[in-house]
């Protein structure tokens, strides 16, 4: 008598898991995201995604120039369409790190941005736009990256703003990173405060 529920007990175990292996088999195979692995389909190995694979190689100092062209390029493109950035003078800030790299891009914007009509002005003055290139440097294990943030202010507002990101050589590395510039001098000592004391007497 105990043998036939124990029995049908089995036979109910055994279907329940292969309705759930046919289950697990029709469901569609979850879409990979950025930075993680391919899902492996039936047959084939899991595929690692390289997250560098559509970021530029830059060449120092040979796509320096270009880089700095297609900035300013945009930078005259916005400015035809903003009267207010088209019809003021631009003043390119000195970079608050100064690589090598971050350096000449500010020579090569001045040089590009007035070559295409706009108004660079030599000193910072009143009532000029500012041009800002700023340049991090950011260490991944694929090697070094730089992110470039063009941006024109107008002290309170963005009037244009663009960022991009570069792979650089490991051997240009000091020409980007801005933690192998050196320590910036010191600041002179305050002078000693003397005393003045008068004598009198015979």
């Amino acid at each position: 008598m105990l043998r036939r529920p124990l029995l049908l007990s089995l036979v109910l175990l055994l279907a329940g898991c292969s309705l759930m292996q046919r289950l697990r088999e029709s469901m569609p195979t979850r879409a990979p995201t950025f930075g993680s692995e391919e899902v492996a389909q039936p047959g084939k190995t899991a595929k690692p995604v390289d997250p560098v694979a559509n970021v530029k190689l830059l060449r120092a100092p040979a796509d320096w120039g270009e880089l700095a062209r297609e900035a300013a390029l945009r930078m005259s493109q916005r400015a035809s369409q903003i009267k207010e950035l088209g019809s003021r003078t631009v003043y390119v800030n000195e970079p608050v790190l100064p690589t090598p790299f971050a350096r000449a891009l500010r020579q090569f914007l001045q040089s590009d941005l007035t070559q295409m009509g706009l108004n660079v002005a030599q000193r910072k003055e009143k009532g000029e736009v500012w041009l800002d290139a700023e340049v991090q440097s950011v260490r991944m294990s694929s090697g070094l990256q730089i992110v470039v943030t063009t941006a024109i202010s107008d002290g309170n507002r963005f009037l244009f703003r663009e960022t991009d990101v570069y792979m650089v050589n490991q051997s240009d590395v000091r020409l980007y990173d801005e933690s192998m510039l050196p320590p910036p001098p010191q600041p002179p000592a305050p002078p000693t405060p003397t005393k003045t004391m008068s004598v009198t007497g015979g």
